[in-house]
């Protein structure tokens, strides 16, 4: 009885040490596979479509709510050099105690970097505000801002911009 239980534990053993064996080739099918499975899920954030963020198409339509928390970006529609590119980040919301921006991120999904800036806020700030310059790629593309209140969760707003020469 004693053998057999102590036979049953060493094919066990024997069992999960051929599994932990990993060859050069499984370790590709399933790093392949597990980054397929990262990019699916993150596939659509290209265009910003998910939940967590509001987006405002016509600002026609917009809400009080809307108003007060939608990032106004200062960004010229051509720029000769992407290696400097202005932009400009504000938004017109009171930076209270219990109501705040907490942060402005400005992303380029066509660049190999896709975060081009990012802010975080206090109340102590003042104001959210932020002026810098970003680095595009050739062509034509789309930056996204996005603020995120402490209260109301993430705004995005898009500019497309058409980067003459230089860039990443």
């Amino acid at each position: 009885m004693i053998w057999r239980n102590c036979f049953r534990l060493f094919l066990t053993l024997k069992q999960i040490q051929k599994m932990s064996e990993l060859s050069r080739r499984s370790f590709f099918k399933k790093a392949g596979l597990g980054g397929l499975v990262i990019a699916i899920p993150f596939s659509g954030l290209t265009e910003l479509e998910a939940a967590a963020f509001r987006k405002i198409d016509d600002t026609s339509t917009m809400t009080e709510l809307d108003k007060l928390h939608m990032p106004k970006v200062t960004l010229p529609p051509v720029v000769e050099d992407g290696n400097q590119a202005p932009i400009i980040v504000e938004i017109d919301h009171p930076m209270e105690k219990d109501h705040y921006i907490k942060s402005i991120q400005i992303m380029n999904f066509n660049d190999p970097v896709v975060i081009k800036g990012q802010c975080f806020f206090t109340p102590q700030s003042g104001q959210a505000f932020m002026s810098t310059q970003i680095r595009l790629a050739g062509g034509e593309s789309r930056v996204w801002v996005v603020s995120e209140c402490n209260h109301h969760g993430k705004w995005a707003v898009s500019r497309d911009v058409k980067v003459a020469a230089g860039g990443c």
